[in-house]
């Protein structure tokens, strides 16, 4: 049996993550099915800034296979699946800090770009 490279950076069947274990991330979609926190102690909060410690294969809740992201200060339960693994979060849910801090630059400068070519009233 051959073993398997996992590169979350580049598994085939998700779009390519672009931030890795230690990376700061922020969560961008905290909208879960109401029931969840029968499964899980801690859920991430829209706009609040997490540590990445771990980046695994997982299965989400229609049981198909998903990237799932562990984040630092949030612990939850084990799965009642033959692995065991603590619980995590589908990794779509989260964006790279340093990319949401660029695109706000960006935005912000197409802003002022766009103020310095209105005509001026006198």
């Amino acid at each position: 049996m051959h073993a398997v490279d996992f590169n979350p950076r580049s598994w085939n069947n998700t779009p390519m993550l672009n931030y890795g274990i230690g990376d700061k991330v922020v969560c961008v979609d905290d909208k879960f099915p109401p029931d969840i926190s029968k499964l899980y102690d801690a859920l991430p909060v829209k706009d609040s800034t997490y540590v990445v410690r771990d980046i695994r294969l997982g299965i989400n809740l229609t049981l198909e296979g998903d990237v799932s992201v562990l984040l630092i200060g949030l612990v939850n339960p084990n799965a009642d699946s033959k692995s065991a693994l603590e619980r995590g979060f589908r990794a779509d849910r989260f964006r790279p800090l340093e990319e949401l801090r660029n695109e706000a630059a960006a935005n912000q400068s197409e802003e002022e770009t766009k103020d310095l070519h209105q005509p001026m009233e006198v």
